[in-house]
């Protein structure tokens, strides 16, 4: 997937929040925002922008165990497991530069 595609599926989240309730890493880590798919999105969104540095959201994106239980409370069809999946192989290509 593309940084374009990335970047267009991340504004097609309406930030609902129903993917965060199901999250396992979510629940894992306190309950706190960083670590849910919402957050994960939004925080791709903001290192997409420029917003944040890419050390602001290593472990959050690294945090999410893919398992894909949000898409099934995603009203949109938001495939965040896949979003994760494609920027940790972008965060790899980087740092390998």
């Amino acid at each position: 997937m593309s940084l374009q595609t990335l970047k267009n599926e991340v504004e097609r989240c309406i930030r609902c929040g129903f993917c965060v309730y199901c999250c396992p890493s979510w629940l894992a880590h306190g309950k706190f925002e960083y670590y849910s798919p919402r957050g994960r999105v939004i925080l791709m969104g903001s290192l997409l922008n420029g917003d944040v540095k890419l050390e602001d959201v290593v472990e959050s994106i690294y945090s999410c165990n893919t398992c894909r239980r949000c898409l099934l409370d995603c009203p949109a069809g938001i495939d965040v497991a896949e979003l994760v999946i494609t920027a940790r192989w972008h965060i790899l290509n980087k740092l390998k530069k």
